[in-house]
């Protein structure tokens, strides 16, 4: 699974935005204007599936992500 799909299921099963389309464009969008510098397709490299489940469950249901920490933290 790609990093932008790791945060967008994650704003999904948040109730933040309602499907995965929308969230993997917020996703982008923050990433091209918090880090204009930088590459979004060499950012958003695989992630293997287990370690994505475990970043996803682990979020949770959060009423509060801040995406442009979730990128730093997963770069």
């Amino acid at each position: 699974m790609r990093k932008s799909s790791v945060i967008a299921h994650c704003l999904v099963n948040s109730n933040i935005i309602r499907n995965l389309n929308d969230a993997e464009d917020a996703v982008r969008g923050v990433f091209n204007q918090e880090f204009p510098d930088q590459d979004f397709n060499k950012w958003n490299a695989n992630i293997n599936d287990s370690v994505a489940a475990n970043i996803i469950g682990g979020v949770g249901r959060a009423s509060r992500i801040n995406v442009k920490k979730f990128i730093q933290d997963i770069w």
